[in-house]
């Protein structure tokens, strides 16, 4: 067996493990994930009919796949999977465009596939979401297939909107770089051309004002001002991530000095990972991580390339994976064999009773239970919907919105839960006053899950 094909078996296995360990590892099936689309199947038009604070193209895409899957767990799990294994194939052809070798390339995914399942990476969220665009746009910038670069991250922008940003970088660094406008114009053409398709689509729906609104308007303005909106403070044991993970781009800095600014894939590759730092905010958690830590994952095997190989080098290669497996693998474990969050025994308990409290097509309201029971109990709720945030109805005036528009399709019944100690805006503890009023004044029968 030759080289090659003893290297695309080693990828083989690589994935396979990830799989492995992704299938034992508790999985995390974030409401909206259920949710979102399932409300646009039923006719909800995002923006207009429904609070949507990203851009369509994930909640399209799940849409999709639960139409022709059925709204099960293991096609959320699936599709979640089949993204991390694409982020996989694009991590390990980066790495190898970059470093030319094909164990520098085995080395960054091996380290993405021992870290990621164990830092919140079993779950679908937008950040994971946008990891195989912006890797595809990455390699086709580094093919100089502008077009196709900037179209691959149009999608992403398409996803999560604070990915813009990549776009200002790569096209600074392209301006720079190639000192013509062309490359540039070649990048910003796809984003635009999908803009303008999602334009199109918005005001036949008659959702324009609600979609920069909730995407663009109130996040850069008035959330980030709301309490308990941005959190940033990290914990002892995340620093300790952060920094460990970080070593590698220290070292690459370090091992370049000055010659890092005349080498352009290094530079270009240092910008993403500070690119994605800047994406964390304003919440950090590890699964808002997941496009840096594809980064860091590619600069590992670049950094690996620039020094020489030696028992030195080796050396520090095994302590530096024996610290990583002190402290994000190891906790990590604590998870093997968990059942699945918020889609659970608990919660299938909960979605039957409001099966046996209502009739199929009554309209029902959950104040504070999270919205993947919708789903699971097979119930809608009046228009427009959204999801108990304070920092989203805590906004002048849309609680008297929906309150307006509900006064024609009132809920049936609305289901609460026991309201624990905490912060009055706090998920969970939340209540819209002014709804809550609404709903009394309307005496709407009300029933505690009990989540």
């Amino acid at each position: 067996m030759n080289f090659v094909k003893k290297t695309y078996l080693f990828v083989t296995i690589l994935l396979g493990i990830h799989l492995f360990l992704l299938f034992n590892l508790k999985f995390t099936a974030w409401p909206e994930m259920l949710s979102y689309p399932y409300l646009r199947n039923n006719g909800y038009l995002l923006y207009k009919d429904m609070i949507h604070p990203y851009p369509p193209v994930l909640t399209m895409a799940l849409s999709i796949v639960y139409k022709l899957f059925g709204y099960k767990l293991i096609a959320l799990k699936v599709f979640t999977w089949l993204i991390i294994l694409v982020n996989d194939a694009l991590i390990f052809l980066i790495a190898k465009k970059i470093t030319r070798k094909n164990i520098f390339a085995l080395a960054s995914l091996f380290l993405y596939v021992f870290v990621q399942p164990f830092l919140e990476g079993n779950q679908l969220w937008f950040d994971l979401a946008i990891v195989p665009f912006i890797l595809l746009g990455l390699l086709f910038l580094l093919n100089k297939k502008y077009f196709l670069s900037g179209l691959s991250l149009g999608v992403a922008i398409l996803t999560k909107q604070t990915t813009g940003l990549f776009l200002i970088v790569w096209g600074i660094f392209l301006l720079i770089k190639e000192r013509k406008l062309k490359p540039v114009i070649s990048l910003v053409l796809g984003p635009i051309i999908l803009f303008v398709v999602l334009l199109t689509r918005l005001i036949t729906e008659g959702a324009v004002t609600g979609f920069f609104k909730w995407t663009l308007i109130y996040p850069f303005t008035w959330w980030s001002k709301f309490p308990g909106y941005v959190q940033m403070v990290l914990t002892k044991r995340e620093i300790a991530i952060f920094g460990l993970l970080f070593v590698p781009l220290v070292l690459l800095m370090f091992k370049l000095k000055r010659e890092l600014f005349k080498d352009s894939t290094s530079i270009l590759s240092t910008l993403c990972v500070f690119v994605s730092s800047v994406l964390v905010y304003p919440r950090f958690s590890f699964f808002h991580f997941q496009i840096e830590l594809a980064f860091i994952s590619i600069i590992f095997g670049l950094t690996l390339s620039m020094f020489k190989q030696g028992k030195f080098f080796y050396f520090l290669c095994a302590l530096y994976l024996i610290l990583v497996t002190i402290f994000v693998v190891r906790p990590g474990l604590r998870d093997w064999g968990k059942e699945t969050r918020f889609w659970g025994n608990e919660e299938e308990k909960m979605a039957e009773v409001i099966k046996d409290k209502t009739k199929t097509g009554d309209l029902i309201y959950l104040l504070g239970p999270q919205s993947g029971l919708y789903v699971l109990a097979g119930r809608l709720p009046p228009k427009p919907w959204t999801d108990n945030f304070a920092w989203y109805l805590e906004i002048p005036g849309i609680q008297e919105e929906i309150i307006k528009r509900w006064d024609s399709n009132k809920p049936e019944m609305v289901f609460t839960n026991n309201i624990q100690e905490g912060n009055w805006y706090d998920l969970g503890i939340y209540r819209p006053q002014k709804i809550v009023d609404w709903i009394k004044k309307e005496k709407i029968k009300q029933i505690v899950l009990s989540e």
